[in-house]
C-alpha cells in the first residue's frame, strides 16, 4: 500500500515473492495428496485452530508478507484434504487440477457473466458447455444456466415449474391457489426449502413412498396427485432424484414421466448427483428416460470432479429460463433502446445493430441472479482437456471400488451386513458389534446397540484422520456407515485399509 493509503494494482519485487511462496505452497499441499501416510485432516479443536490460523481481525494493524504466509500455511495445515483418496465423505471429492487451474483465472479475470460486453469469453464459454451438458443428457433443443450449487438449481425448477402450471403468479401473486408439488420420501431437503421460496409452502411438498433401495413408487405418486385434486388442491409438479444423497437410488423416469404426462404436471429430476452416469456408457440405463424431464439439475463438482461450485440447470426447452426470470433492466441489457434506435434507421443505427446482435449471449435474465461467478471455465478446461473419456473413466473407477468394497463385507457376514443393494456409489451398511451378533434382528437391544457402534466407530475414525466417511441416521433404521466412492485416485487400497479400521475400532467395542 502507498503512503496515501491506496492500493498498488502492479505485482512488485516483495509481492512477486510472495505470490510464488503461496502457490509452491499450494502445488506441496496438492502433491501430499498422493502420500499414503498424510491423513484425511488433522483434528484440532476450534480455538486451537483459531489461534495457529490467527483468524482474528484487527482493524488497526496490517500484516506482513510473513505472517500472512504463516497463516496460509495454518488454513491448509488444518483443512481437510477433500482430493485425498482416502476422502470418502462427501458427494463431492478429488478435485481436478484443470478445473483448479479455471477457477485461478475465473476469480483472476474477476468479471460478471450477465452481459456480453462485461464478459465476452465466458458467455460464449458458457454457452458451449450448456451445449455439450445437454447433449449428454439427450436435450436436442435444450438451454440451462449455472447457479450457486444444486439446492439452488432444485429451487429453478420449481420455480419455472409454477410459472407453466400459473404463469399469472409471477405478476398477481396466488390469487387463493394452493400448489402441490410431489417427490420421493428421501429426496433433497432443498425441495422443501424451495417450497419456502416460491412461496407455495412446505407443506405443500408432498413425498412419495419410496421402495427399499430408495425409489419413488409410481403408483404411489398416482394416489398421491388424484388425492390432491380430490381435496381441490393444483398438483403442478413432480420432484424425481437421479441418485438420492443416502442410498444412491435413481427413479423409475420412464414410468414418472408417464404420471406427468397424464396430468399435466412439470417433471424436475435432481440429478445433482446421479446426473454423472451419463457419461459413462455402462451406466447410462440409470438415467433412462431422464430426456423426458422438463428440467434437470447437475453437479458437475460432484460426479465430474469439477471444483466447487458447478452446478447447472438444465431445460428441455430453450426461452422457460427468461420466461420466469427475465426482467429486462434497462439500464443493464438495453434491448429495447437498441431496438428503437435500429427501427429508426439513419447513421447510428449499424453500431447499434451491432450491439443488438451481441445481445443473444448476454444471460443475465435467465438466472435470478445479477451479480454471477464464472463457473464455465474450470468446466470448459476440462472439457478441453480431457475429452469425455476422462469423466466415464472416473465414474467407472467409483464403481470397480464400490464393488471391491462389497466382496471385503461379504467375507464376514457375521460382521458387515447392507442396509440395502447400492444401485450407485453409495453404499450403506452396518458393523455389527460382537456382543449383539446373537441378539435377534427385532431386538430392541440390537439396534441401540449397532446406533452406538456405528457412531464411535465413526468417531474414532475422524479423530484418528486415516480414513473419512459419514454415517446416517434414516427413519426407523440403526445409524449406518455411507462411504462415497467418488474420487479418481481412490484405489482397492484404501477401501482395505478402510475396512481394516472399521474392524479394528469395531472390535474394541
Amino acid at each position: 500500500m502507498s503512503s496515501d493509503g491506496i492500493v498498488t494494482t502492479e505485482i512488485n519485487d516483495d509481492l512477486d515473492k510472495f505470490l510464488d511462496r503461496s502457490w509452491g505452497l499450494l502445488k506441496r499441499h496438492w502433491n501430499e495428496n498422493a502420500d499414503p501416510e498424510k491423513r484425511v485432516f488433522e483434528v484440532a479443536p476450534p480455538e486451537k485452530i483459531a489461534d495457529a490460523v490467527k483468524v482474528a481481525l484487527d482493524d488497526t494493524t496490517q500484516a506482513g508478507f510473513d505472517e500472512l504466509y504463516d497463516s496460509l500455511e495454518q488454513v491448509c495445515r488444518y483443512s481437510v484434504r477433500t482430493s485425498h483418496p482416502r476422502f470418502m465423505n462427501m458427494l463431492y471429492g478429488c478435485a481436478d487440477i484443470y478445473g483448479i487451474l479455471g477457477e485461478v483465472f475465473a476469480t483472476f479475470l474477476n468479471t460478471n457473466i450477465h452481459t456480453f460486453e462485461v464478459s465476452p469469453v465466458f458467455t460464449l464459454m458458457e454457452v458451449e458447455v450448456m451445449s455439450q451438458l445437454c447433449k449428454y443428457m439427450g436435450y436436442e433443443n435444450g438451454d440451462g444456466v449455472f447457479a450457486p450449487g444444486g439446492s439452488f438449481c432444485n429451487m429453478f425448477g420449481m420455480l419455472m415449474a409454477r410459472n407453466q402450471a400459473c404463469p399469472e403468479i409471477r405478476m398477481d401473486g396466488f390469487g387463493g391457489k394452493t400448489l402441490v408439488c410431489f417427490t420421493s420420501k428421501e429426496c433433497h431437503y432443498s425441495v422443501q426449502k424451495g417450497a419456502n421460496l416460491i412461496g407455495i409452502g412446505m407443506r405443500n411438498v408432498v413425498g412419495v413412498a419410496c421402495n427399499d433401495i430408495g425409489q419413488m413408487i409410481p403408483a404411489e405418486l398416482e394416489k398421491a396427485v388424484e388425492q390432491a385434486k380430490k381435496e381441490g388442491k393444483t398438483p403442478f409438479m413432480v420432484n424425481s432424484t437421479a441418485g438420492t444423497t443416502v442410498k444412491g437410488a435413481f427413479d423409475d423416469f420412464n414410468a414418472i414421466a408417464d404420471v406427468c404426462e397424464k396430468h399435466g404436471l412439470w417433471l424436475h429430476v435432481d440429478g445433482a448427483w446421479g446426473g454423472s452416469a451419463v457419461m459413462s456408457a455402462k451406466r447410462q440405463h440409470l438415467c433412462a428416460g431422464i430426456s423426458r424431464a422438463d428440467s434437470i439439475t447437475w453437479d458437475p463438482h460432484k460426479g465430474m470432479g469439477v471444483p466447487i461450485q458447478c452446478s447447472v440447470v438444465l431445460t428441455k426447452k430453450k426461452g422457460v429460463l427468461a420466461a420466469c426470470n427475465q426482467f429486462k433492466a434497462e439500464y443493464l441489457f438495453k434491448d429495447a433502446n437498441l431496438e428503437n434506435i435500429v427501427s429508426k434507421g439513419g447513421a447510428d443505427a449499424e453500431k447499434a445493430a451491432a450491439e443488438l446482435a451481441e445481445k443473444k449471449y448476454d444471460l443475465g435474465d435467465k438466472s435470478l441472479q445479477c451479480g454471477r461467478h464464472v463457473d464455465s471455465l474450470k468446466m470448459w478446461l476440462m472439457l478441453k482437456r480431457h475429452g469425455k473419456v476422462y469423466f466415464e473413466n472416473r465414474v467407472e473407477n467409483g464403481f470397480r471400488n464400490r464393488d471391491h468394497m462389497m466382496v471385503r463385507l461379504a467375507e464376514k457376514p457375521e460382521a458387515f451386513e447392507l442396509v440395502s443393494e447400492p444401485m450407485y456409489l453409495n453404499l450403506c451398511f452396518w458393523f455389527i458389534p460382537p456382543s449383539c451378533r446373537a441378539l435377534a434382528n427385532d431386538d430392541p437391544v440390537r439396534k441401540q446397540k449397532i446406533d452406538v457402534a456405528v457412531q464411535s466407530i465413526r468417531r474414532s475414525l475422524y479423530e484418528e484422520g486415516i480414513v473419512y466417511i459419514n454415517y446416517q441416521p434414516q427413519g426407523d433404521l440403526p445409524n449406518f456407515f455411507r462411504p462415497i466412492f467418488n474420487s479418481a485416485s481412490t484405489t482397492t487400497k484404501d477401501i482395505d485399509i478402510l475396512v481394516e479400521r472399521i474392524e479394528h475400532f469395531g472390535n474394541q467395542l
